[in-house]
């Protein structure tokens, strides 16, 4: 079985630089090794910590490195986007709790 995105079994490096700097949508499934698979498995695993799921596949995500240090991300299977706050995006972590 290969490793899953928060499941404890990837192993994560949040020294890394979160690699997105906007919206990011892609067709690739996490559990593909192919060389294009690497934005996807580098959002999932470099410059952030989780914070916590909606559902399934929903995963909340503190960028802790990188241009969007301080941004909550939404990453989802194939997308990632920053948090908004009634279509104001770059609340960051503190707009994130309070909503």
């Amino acid at each position: 079985m290969s490793p899953q995105l928060f499941d404890g079994t990837t192993v994560r490096k949040p020294g890394r630089p979160f690699p997105l700097v906007e919206d990011w949508q892609g067709e690739y499934d996490y559990d593909d090794n192919a060389p294009h698979s690497s934005p996807l498995h580098e959002t999932y695993q470099h410059g952030s910590v989780l914070l916590g799921s909606d559902q399934l596949g929903d995963y909340w995500t503190l960028v802790v490195t990188g241009p969007q240090r301080r941004q909550v991300w939404l990453l989802r299977d194939g997308c990632a986007a920053p948090y908004s706050s009634s279509g104001k995006p770059g609340v960051g972590f503190l707009g994130w709790v309070r909503d």
